[in-house]
């Protein structure tokens, strides 16, 4: 779950719907640079926060930070065991999908650096590993499809971590802006974000075909009714709310 405080209220974007933005930003990436296995990369971007399904049906409470638990500081052991079984899950479905949200959660793991995300690491480099021997793919073309989730991953959440409309200065992760993947490995480049109002988000610059347009749906729950029903119960009878946002790409920022 992804969850922002506001004055009155709790707002909590299940992690499935933060997948369908990052998806859409993919389904828009210039196809000539993702390759034959553009379609993989597009269910990846769609399915990599399947290991959330489970955990997103019913919030829990954080008693030490007297809000609801959200994907930032959710309990480990239990965060990284649902990550396994998302990622079993989508193996079945998709090795090569698997394979590229396999590094993204390794990729979690390795900075959090706890007993159970060190054991979590360890299991899915095996998988790597395995589906790498599988499928024999061309390590250079999975970095740049990797690069090219982990953007469309926090263009998403950049839309999910604060209300549309915030000013960049004030996101804590992304004022410094987004890293441009580049297909050569060369690097250097940022794509600066911006609100303009609170329906459109201008890029300076991206690997997209056209203007992406996408949903953001959430559920804002009255700190009143948390308290009163608990966050669960509070959560289940918030009306789903959905908000139209568009990128744009190419704008002068």
């Amino acid at each position: 779950m992804i969850v922002y405080e506001k004055e009155e209220s709790y707002v909590l974007i299940a992690q499935q719907d933060h997948a369908q933005i990052s998806g859409d930003l993919m389904a828009a990436w210039q196809e000539e640079l993702l390759g034959e296995r553009i379609s993989d990369v597009v269910q990846a971007a769609y399915e990599h926060d399947r290991s959330w399904a489970g955990l997103d049906i019913d919030p829990i409470w954080n008693d030490a930070a007297r809000r609801p638990f959200s994907f930032r500081d959710f309990p480990p052991n239990i965060r990284f065991l649902h990550y396994q079984h998302g990622l079993d899950e989508l193996e079945r479905i998709n090795p090569y999908a698997a394979m590229l949200s396999s590094q993204l959660y390794t990729m979690l793991a390795e900075r959090a650096d706890t007993p159970e995300t060190r054991a979590f690491a360890s299991r899915e480099k095996k998988r790597q590993a395995s589906i790498q021997a599988e499928l024999r793919f061309d390590l250079e073309t999975l970095h740049y499809h990797f690069n090219a989730l982990v953007l469309c991953d926090e263009l998403s959440l950049f839309l999910c971590m604060e209300p549309p409309g915030t000013p960049i200065r004030q996101y804590e992760w992304f004022a410094g802006g987004f890293a441009h993947p580049q297909p050569c490995g060369s690097g250097g480049r940022r794509i600066k974000a911006q609100w303009r109002g609170d329906a459109v988000v201008a890029l300076s610059e991206g690997p997209f075909a056209r203007a992406v347009d996408t949903i953001l749906a959430y559920k804002e729950v009255s700190k009143s009714a948390a308290k009163q029903q608990g966050i669960a119960s509070a959560y289940k009878q918030a009306e789903l709310r959905s908000h139209r946002v568009r990128f744009i790409i190419g704008e002068t920022m």
